[in-house]
């Protein structure tokens, strides 16, 4: 009897163990060909569908560098930068440069350039106007967030000068390209945003700027690359500034760039050359719907029309707001610049509201010193005894 019931227990042990194997060799087939997750794997095929990101250049900056004052922590207010590039021909160039404000602006802060007209310079943009609470012009687009180059044209402001000649005239389209590679070098350093790229002449500097946009290469970072022009400001524009005939360049730019011509109704200079040229920059053929031409109820022209009619310096950052600073674009990228930038005599400037802060904070222990003595001279009071008690009788 016993040893049935071994033979029988036996028997349905080996039983369950061959089914017990049956199933581990069933289970390992089922894995075959799908092997084991190793940690962080969807991880990694996530980083990898994500687009490369592009850092700005680390290397050192040659303007927040260049000045000695440019380090001093009191200078985190608005500031800017006069300093000299080469052009193409080696010619000397003078540049004002407003960085972005707020800093952190960086790579999404629009950028404009400024032209003045003949016989003037760069000051004409940082001269006091009384709308915009006594700051400059420059000054007061760099309030808005913007970044501002302000270009001395050869033979003017704080450049060599001398008597110039058509051939000048037309070395300067090239002066401005030159400026241009200045903005690719701060756009490369994470600086500002070329995508958003703005410019404005004056008298005839608003022919030159046209001229230069009309220039195969000009604001053209690299070789495959479209413009960076985004928007541009004609304030009194000559019929043929210094050569540049206004009629040529708008029927060209007109169907291509966001366009504003403005002038006084009763210019001399300006007011029917702006008229001729109106119905193909208001209505191109390529139907830019944000070009316009704006008069005012005034005789005055260029650098004037800006400084003393009211409503120009309202016109203008409305117009670059809707064009380029409000633009949606491309994320930031490097661009390969393959013409190098020298900085020269690099002198850092306070705004005109630092300068009087500052001049304030300079005279605060000058005017503690004077108090303690003052207060060091003030008689002491005399301590007066106190009245004596009666005695009680």
């Amino acid at each position: 009897m016993r040893s049935r019931r071994a033979s029988w227990a036996v028997s349905w042990l080996t039983a369950i163990a061959m089914a017990l194997a049956t199933l581990g060799v069933a289970t390992a087939q089922a894995q075959v060909g799908v092997p084991k997750a190793k940690a962080g794997t969807n991880k990694a095929k996530n980083k990898r569908r994500e687009p490369a990101k592009r850092n700005a250049p680390n290397a050192a900056d040659p303007i927040e560098n260049g000045a000695a004052d440019a380090l001093d922590k009191a200078a985190a207010g608005m500031v800017h930068y006069r300093l000299k590039i080469k052009a193409n021909d080696e010619t000397s160039l003078n540049l004002v440069y407003y960085p972005a404000y707020p800093a952190r602006l960086g790579t999404n802060a629009p950028v404009i350039m400024m032209v003045h007209e003949k016989d003037r310079s760069s000051r004409d943009f940082e001269e006091p106007i009384a709308e915009l609470k006594k700051q400059g012009f420059a000054e007061h687009m760099q309030s808005l967030g913007y970044a501002v180059l302000a270009v001395d044209l050869r033979g003017h402001g704080a450049n060599v000068r001398k008597a110039l000649t058509p051939q000048d005239w037309r070395l300067m389209v090239g002066d401005l390209q030159a400026a241009y590679q200045f903005l690719v070098d701060r756009h490369n350093r994470g600086k500002l945003n070329l995508a958003k790229l703005g410019v404005m002449g004056v008298g005839e500097g608003a022919n030159l700027v046209a001229a230069w946009a009309n220039t195969p290469g000009g604001g053209v970072s690299g070789e495959g690359r479209t413009s960076d022009l985004g928007a541009m400001v004609l304030v009194s524009p000559l019929a043929d500034g210094s050569g540049f005939v206004l009629r040529q360049v708008m029927s060209s730019l007109a169907p291509r760039i966001p366009l504003l011509l403005m002038a006084g109704e009763r210019d001399p200079i300006s007011a029917d050359p702006v008229r001729a040229v109106r119905p193909f920059v208001e209505r191109p053929a390529g139907g830019m719907k944000q070009n316009r031409v704006e008069f005012f109820d005034s005789s005055l022209h260029g650098y004037k029309l800006l400084w003393l009619e009211p409503k120009v310096t309202s016109v203008i950052p409305k117009f670059f707001e809707g064009t380029i600073k409000l633009k949606a674009t491309t994320p930031w990228e490097p661009r390969y610049n393959l013409t190098p930038v020298q900085y020269e005599d690099i002198q850092l400037v306070r705004s005109a509201k630092d300068k009087d802060a500052a001049a304030e904070k300079a005279k605060e222990p000058e005017k503690a010193k004077e108090k303690a003595i003052e207060k060091k001279a003030e008689p002491k009071a005399k301590e007066e005894p106190a009245p004596a008690k009666k005695a009680a009788s």
